[in-house]
């Protein structure tokens, strides 16, 4: 199980990033739950609880998953694949009813605009679910590919933990819900380079995901205070 099999070990990148997002991760929520969680000062409900155990299950996992490959443990890798399937197969329950519930709590204090950080749970949600049932069609088929599509999945995470921090400093509106998206994106150009320099080129998976991504997480917040999404959103997400 710990041979090496040539050809199928990855070089640091994956391993290196999937490291440094896991710590911005876990550094974007000692204000937000872990303080308020050990003092007693907030009192979470149990879906909040069940929807941050698993999304930073499935951030411990892949950490591991990325270790796996970087020495060589496909075998093992791939036994704990099956792992990150039945996460990621809660992960979208959970998401979606976490972002239904925040909603009905903003709306229930009279917030002006309750649906509007919902659009970013939309997107969120969507590109994970993309990205990863990709990643597992290409699991067997196109290595490369599936590294990088899981990877996607993976950084699509990084934003709503990180905007615990924006959104507690006095940076302006867009600005303040952009940077965490933008920052994550930051990594797909780290990816595109480290693609250049290994593969010759930017790998086509690398190359969408920037297209795509980028323009996105730079326009959602200008949609999201807009009075046609907050009319939306409310028939999107059952709110009739």
């Amino acid at each position: 199980m710990g041979k090496v099999t040539p050809g199928r070990r990855s070089s640091g990148f994956f391993a290196t990033s999937a490291l440094l997002i896991a710590a911005l991760v876990l550094l974007s929520f000692p204000a937000t739950y872990f303080i308020p969680l050990a003092t007693g000062s907030n009192q979470f409900t149990l879906l909040r609880h069940l929807h941050g155990l698993a999304f930073f299950a499935w951030v411990g996992l892949f950490v591991v998953q990325t270790q796996l490959v970087r020495t060589g443990k496909v075998k093992l890798h791939r036994e704990l694949g099956m792992a990150g399937v039945a996460l990621a197969g809660a992960m979208l329950p959970l998401g979606i009813w976490q972002t239904v519930q925040a909603a009905a709590e903003r709306q229930a204090r009279g917030v002006e605009q309750p649906f509007e950080y919902a659009i970013y749970n939309l997107v969120d949600i969507t590109v994970f679910c993309i990205a990863f049932a990709w990643a597992i069609f290409e699991a067997t088929r196109r290595v490369e590919w599936h590294r990088r599509l899981i990877f996607v999945a993976f950084l699509n995470l990084f934003a709503p933990a990180f905007s615990r921090i924006s959104w507690m400093t006095v940076i302006p509106f867009p600005w303040s819900d952009m940077i965490p998206a933008l920052v994550g994106d930051a990594v797909l150009i780290a990816l595109a380079i480290y693609d250049k320099r290994k593969l010759g080129r930017i790998h086509p998976v690398t190359l969408g995901a920037m297209a795509i991504l980028i323009p996105l997480h730079a326009v959602s917040p200008l949609i999201a205070r807009t009075d046609w999404w907050n009319s939306l959103a409310p028939l999107l997400f059952g709110f009739w």
